[in-house]
């Protein structure tokens, strides 16, 4: 399998394919060896860092492409999210039932995660900005300083701070958040 390494690195170096499908013609042209073997061997070069391969990305003309595709994922799960805190909060018993566990977990998520979170992917729409643990770090911080803010805001309206004002204002700047940060994304896109 040594010759199968040398062989694959000295395409990848030399003749720079386009895609996996082009890499593997092009050793099959000079090594007889069965795809499943070349399968592994440029996983195994992959997992030692000698190879990069990286998923085909389909350019996305139009905003319904994009908000469709598996990058907006984040998009949908946040409002998804921020949805059940809004129905769990205002129809879930405080007390008393399995239910209020919901409540209680969905609230915690939109009161300590999911402003922060749209706020970090506002600040940094491009993926390679930041790794998963500084995003999740930052994310959590800055829910803490929106949170806090929020309350020391409506402290101070005619409304005042109770769970209905707070609800509704974190779960707007969330939602308002990640648009913006999904508008953000699609434009690093392209």
């Amino acid at each position: 399998m040594k010759l199968l390494d040398e062989v694959i690195l000295k395409i990848v170096e030399t003749k720079q394919p386009k895609n996996v499908r082009e890499l593997v013609q092009l050793v099959q042209e000079q090594v007889d060896v069965s795809l499943d073997d070349i399968t592994r061997e440029v996983k195994d070069l992959q997992h030692k860092g000698l190879v990069k391969l990286e998923e085909p990305t389909t350019p996305t003309h139009h905003f319904s492409d994009f908000l469709s595709s598996r990058k907006s994922l984040w998009f949908w799960a946040t409002i998804c999210l921020t949805l059940l805190a809004f129905i769990s909060i205002l129809f879930f018993p405080e007390t008393g039932t399995p239910l209020s566990y919901l409540r209680y977990a969905f609230g915690f998520v939109l009161a300590v995660f999911l402003p922060g979170y749209c706020l970090t992917e506002t600040m940094f729409p491009r993926k390679n900005s930041m790794d998963e643990i500084e995003r999740f770090t930052f994310s959590v911080g800055l829910s803490f300083a929106v949170t806090a803010l929020v309350g020391l805001f409506l402290s101070f309206t005619p409304f005042g701070l109770t769970l209905t004002t707070a609800l509704l204002t974190l779960g707007s700047i969330v939602i308002v958040l990640a648009l913006v940060a999904l508008n953000r994304k699609y434009k690093a896109e392209e």
